[in-house]
């Protein structure tokens, strides 16, 4: 029996020991303190709408919280953006795995209150990108008062998921016999289509793909590049309409004159449910933003409103250009808000008090893309979905060394904006070299990804901080040298890095053809003249 337990206790300390081995904690340095807290009065008999200060809704039906009295205080905290995740030190891993982050949420009972949640209460966290395959994770306590992500629970059935689920089965029933999103098949990859081009065309051309080709009759009067100048007046819808014709028409000559399939029988809801999906496909691909981005076709109508741009007053048609551009598709829904007002309020505090009946009720709208979650219990949670799940991340080494004379273990920390991941790392097998996910240096990364990697400690009673930033491949090491500094200069540090900046938006003006003055003189502008692309204005 005796060879059993020491049999029992090396296998055990073996299994330990092929794990990371973390640095010190990073709870010192980077800490939910560096969070608002926001502070909401509520009476638990009523039914209340919280609207936070980054646009998350918090429906509370009337007596789904058991409390002491029923004029209590809740306390809320957010981490919706990857600098604030990581000033609060909230990695995103559950156990040893690294997670993307879809945003996260703190709901708890304010000091001096004892709350309880006897019914479900519905939570609408706004996001940029919506990925269907995430997942709400519950953040539980460990050592070092570390936040471990756990028990994922598929994302409830919302609008925004039936939608998607909709959209998919569509868009394989009637568009993937010559479509697919991330690559060229029978017709051109649909890969950021949505947003590319203005929601009224893309359902124009949906439904009548010939009709919306054809060049409309002009008077003969031409500028030098063949372009017809008569048509065009002071309504910017036909304007950009006329614009896209070039775009449809240069599509035309790329695929060889191949008919697309016309879907006059599509309704917007249905054509909402394709494109939706479509557009959150497009969403989990930012790798493929380059490869995509801007198209032959698309310098057609940059070229084309060059041209526009010389031959009109720019202001004129800027103002137009302005007001099409909220046409572009999204998965936004407008969600109304009745929030009581308090102007006695602090700036960090929102406040729905329970107020006697002559007091004010602000009905607020607020349009954005939501994630839904359904909570049964206070405290922290997340919407994630683990790295190794995310479809364009693929197997990598990633190793991270050291630099200088600190002969010390640090933390190490992996941030990668563009999904905002915060991954803690640890020691690897050599005990020289730091790693993010298993204990040989591997791990699921998306490629030429921009990503971070921050190390910091303390000695001697002094913080010592580096960092460095990267673009990921499949295998590379990461060399970081410290430097002494200060807690409040170790903050400025992460701020200024603007992890906040990362984008998916694919906005035709910001990367088509530059032109530095559009007042340019028209020969100028033969330069930008696309090559080897049919746009429709040649001669």
């Amino acid at each position: 029996m005796k060879l059993c337990y020491i049999f029992f206790f090396s296998l055990t300390m073996l299994l330990f020991s092929c794990g990371k081995n973390p640095g010190n904690n990073i709870k010192p340095f980077l800490n939910e303190a560096n969070l608002p807290s926001q502070i909401f009065t509520i009476n638990t008999q009523r039914d209340t709408t919280l609207l936070t200060s980054n646009g998350c809704i918090i429906d509370i039906p009337a007596q789904s919280l058991e409390a002491d009295s029923s004029n209590v205080k809740l306390e809320i905290k957010e981490a919706l953006h990857t600098t604030d995740i990581v000033l609060a030190g909230l990695t995103t891993m559950s156990g040893q795995q690294p997670l993307s982050s879809g945003g996260m949420i703190y709901i708890n009972a304010a000091s001096g209150y004892k709350i309880t949640i006897k019914k479900q209460l519905k939570i609408l966290v706004p996001t940029k990108t919506y990925n269907p395959g995430m997942q709400v994770y519950k953040g539980e306590n460990r050592s070092n008062d570390k936040i471990d992500w756990q028990d994922p629970a598929p994302l409830p059935k919302d609008e925004t998921v039936f939608k998607i689920e909709k959209g998919e089965a569509m868009f394989k029933a009637s568009c993937a016999n010559c479509h697919k999103i991330d690559a060229d098949f029978n017709g051109p990859a649909l890969f950021g289509i949505t947003y590319r081009k203005p929601k009224k065309w893309l359902y124009d051309f949906t439904r009548d793909p010939e009709g919306i080709s054809r060049t409309k009759d002009t008077p003969a009067d031409t500028t030098a590049f063949g372009l017809n100048t008569g048509i065009i007046g002071s309504d910017s819808s036909k304007e950009i309409d006329y614009m896209l014709n070039y775009y449809s028409h240069c599509l035309k000559n790329q695929w060889n004159h191949v008919k697309m399939t016309a879907f006059p029988n599509l309704k917007d809801n249905d054509l909402d449910a394709i494109y939706s999906y479509i557009k959150t496909e497009s969403d989990k691909r930012p790798d493929l933003k380059t490869k995509f981005g801007i198209s032959c076709c698309d310098s057609c109508i940059a070229f084309g409103k060059a041209i526009r741009d010389v031959e009109m007053k720019r202001a004129d048609l800027q103002n137009k250009m302005q007001e099409k551009d909220e046409e572009f598709f999204s998965l936004d829904r407008e969600v109304p808000v009745p929030v009581t007002a308090n102007t006695q309020a602090p700036p960090t505090t929102i406040s729905a008090p329970a107020a006697p009946a002559s007091t004010k009720v602000s009905p607020v709208s607020v349009k954005a893309t939501f994630y839904t979650i359904n909570i049964q219990a206070m405290g922290w949670y997340n919407i994630d979905i683990l790295m190794k799940d995310y479809s364009h991340c693929v197997p990598s080494e990633l190793f991270v060394r050291i630099l200088g004379s600190y002969k010390i273990d640090v933390n190490v920390v992996l941030i990668i904006p563009s999904l905002k991941a915060f991954v803690e790392g640890g020691k690897l097998n050599d005990e020289e070299q730091y790693g993010f996910d298993e204990d040989n240096g591997k791990i699921n990364l998306p490629q030429n990804a921009q990503c971070y990697v921050m190390a910091f400690a303390e000695s001697d009673g002094k913080i010592i901080f580096g960092k460095t930033s990267f673009n990921t491949q499949q295998k590379q090491t990461i060399d970081i040298a410290l430097a002494a500094t200060t807690k409040e200069n170790m903050q400025a540090q992460i701020k200024a890095m603007n992890l906040d900046a990362v984008k998916l938006e694919i906005k035709e003006d910001s990367t088509a053809v530059k032109i530095k003055s559009l007042n340019q003189q028209m020969e100028e502008l033969k330069k930008l003249q696309p090559k080897n692309c049919s746009c429709g204005f040649d001669k």
